[in-house]
């Protein structure tokens, strides 16, 4: 479940050629996520994350869990919902 957005600021020094010290600063997006399967809070960076899934249209797994039996055990969910056969004999469009 995508929870908010946060845009943090590092500050960073560099010396010139002359021996001069100037400050910069660097701009980060990060996207605060809710796993869908254990409810842990976790952290993306932007770069890291396609901005259209960062909605609530997709579901969102955290590193911990296992992205692969959860999408299984969300297929079986949606079957059930939508009287799915499963079955490889039947025809799709």
């Amino acid at each position: 479940m995508f929870i908010e957005t946060l845009k943090t600021m590092r500050l960073y020094e560099r010396q010139s050629k002359l021996g001069v010290y100037h400050t910069f600063h660097r701009k980060n997006t990060i996207y605060v996520f809710k796993c869908d399967s254990c409810s842990v809070t976790f952290l993306r960076p932007k770069a890291k994350v396609d901005t259209g899934r960062a909605s609530n249209d997709y579901k969102h797994v955290c590193s911990y869990c296992d992205t692969k039996k959860y999408a299984q055990k969300v297929g079986v969910k949606m079957r059930k919902i939508y009287q799915l056969d499963a079955s490889s004999t039947t025809k799709t469009l």
